[in-house]
């Protein structure tokens, strides 16, 4: 065996035992080097394998810094990386099939018309196959980044020993190894401090700051040992308690209460109904982005306590005609001191702030697509469409038809 051809049987030798997963290399053409497989995949699923591993290669080589992950239509997972062996050519690992859920079989059977000897085949390969949450998909991905440093070590066995060899101030060495680990300390404090980041980044409503802060995130909010073998369960409680950080984030932004209960209760019903792990990423990414939109329209933090019951009221009849002796009664203060004051504190009119409050809303219905433009201005406040995409104009520069098309 050539030097070469021993160091990537380390490589693949070394990813099939720490992985239990089938693993292949092939050369950038697609020639199969070496084949480390386990998990037999049902004949008449061959072909799909064959396909998928040629898109994944091709696809390494498209973007060889990057790991590839993709799923199939039957739920099959696979993980593909190019790397280099000093200057031979460009070889690439792929690793899978292996599960990120269970697969709905029901619609499997219903869209290929399998017969009963395929799906007793396909429910038996399923039961064998590994089921991976998130976090150890991503842990995988790490270590083949590292691929190349893989090589074949010597192992020297050490002999039983008779009796405990006993050293100086072993009681001591003891009580130290109960201690906490350093390393175990460092990442809860990384957790804390990621946490932390994040929500700063809500509090202020800057939705930039907290894109970046996700990136640190990665596999720092795994719960999979908590619940083995059931990764939607797993993530649906990262995002439970990432609900609970987020709402906090968006209280310390002097958010009023009536707002938080209601994006927070929202967000736990999706949590609870959603049931594939990629809808709960897509849940994630929308809660970050809904509680930051949250911050910047209903956060008072910073004004008088007379400009935040304004904003507040404002904010919760926002569709409706604004009445200055209902905002008199409810802040207790004269209307003109009312407007003097807001003026001097937002540099807006109560006017303006409730048509800005409005546009605002009517957003989220444009980017629906399906509603009419009618029915949007109405639900907003707005009896005539045509004064609605006047003001719409006027403070997006562009108007409601061509805010919904964009």
């Amino acid at each position: 065996m050539s030097e070469l051809q021993f160091h990537l049987s380390a490589i693949s030798t070394t990813l099939f035992h720490l992985t239990d997963i089938n693993t292949v290399v092939l050369t950038s053409s697609g020639t199969v080097l070496l084949n480390h497989e386990q998990d037999i995949i049902p004949e008449f699923l061959s072909s799909w394998q064959k396909e998928d591993i040629a898109f994944l290669a091709a696809e390494s080589l498209i973007s060889p810094e990057q790991c590839c992950k993709y799923t199939n239509i039957w739920g099959f997972t696979y993980l593909a990386k190019a790397f280099r062996l000093q200057e031979e050519r460009t070889k690439i690992i792929v690793t899978g099939p292996f599960l990120l859920q269970v697969p709905d079989l029901n619609k499997l059977y219903s869209k290929f018309k399998l017969d009963q000897g395929k799906r007793i085949e396909l429910e038996g390969f399923y039961r064998g196959m590994k089921l991976i949450s998130a976090a150890r998909v991503q842990s995988m991905a790490n270590l083949f980044e590292q691929i190349e440093g893989i090589s074949q070590t010597d192992i020297r066995e050490l002999e039983l020993q008779p009796q405990p060899v006993r050293f100086p101030r072993q009681r001591k060495k003891e009580l130290m190894l109960q201690q906490p680990d350093e390393v175990f300390i460092d990442l809860i404090e990384l957790r804390y401090q990621i946490e932390q980041e994040m929500m700063q980044a809500v509090q202020h409503g800057d939705h930039e700051t907290l894109q970046k802060v996700r990136s640190k995130m990665k596999n720092l909010y795994d719960f999979s040992e908590r619940f083995p073998n059931q990764p939607v369960r797993a993530l649906r409680n990262a995002l439970i308690i990432l609900n609970t950080l987020l709402r906090v984030a968006a209280k310390n932004a002097t958010v009023q209460p009536f707002f938080l209960h209601q994006i927070s209760e929202k967000f736990a019903k999706q949590i609870e109904r959603t049931e594939t792990i990629d809808f709960l990423n897509k849940l994630m990414t929308l809660m970050f982005d809904e509680y930051c939109r949250l911050v910047r329209q209903h956060a008072v933090k910073g004004y008088s306590p007379l400009v935040q019951k304004v904003i507040q009221f404002i904010s919760l009849y926002y569709n409706k005609p604004l009445s200055l002796e209902e905002l008199s009664q409810e802040c207790h203060a004269h209307p003109a001191h009312i407007s003097r004051q807001f003026k001097k504190e937002t540099g807006m009119t109560v006017t303006d702030f409730q048509q800005k409050q409005r546009i605002e809303e009517a957003k989220p219905l444009l980017r629906n697509g399906d509603l009419a433009i009618k029915w949007i201005a109405e639900s907003i406040g707005f009896d005539d469409a045509g004064y609605f995409t006047r003001i719409f104009k006027k403070l997006e520069g562009m108007t409601p038809t061509q805010f919904q098309k964009s």
